[in-house]
């Protein structure tokens, strides 16, 4: 059965039906490829941007124990 789709799978791609399909080219899943342009959004990066901003909001809170 699951050589059955492979076979079929193989004789699409060839038969030129693989691939991406038409119009599908600025969709949600290009933000996740490496070849799309702007900021990529890693773990890393989320992870450092939520640290940094509850770093921001910890000093608010102090500053603002001081100031009243």
């Amino acid at each position: 059965m699951a050589t059955q789709r492979r076979a079929a799978a193989r004789a699409g791609a060839a038969a030129g039906g693989g691939g991406r399909p038409q119009g599908a080219g600025n969709n949600i899943l290009q933000f996740y490829t490496d070849d799309s342009p702007g900021f990529q959004v890693t773990p890393t990066n989320v992870l450092v941007a939520s640290l940094s901003f509850v770093g921001v909001v910890v000093m608010l809170h102090i500053l603002g124990k001081f100031r009243s």
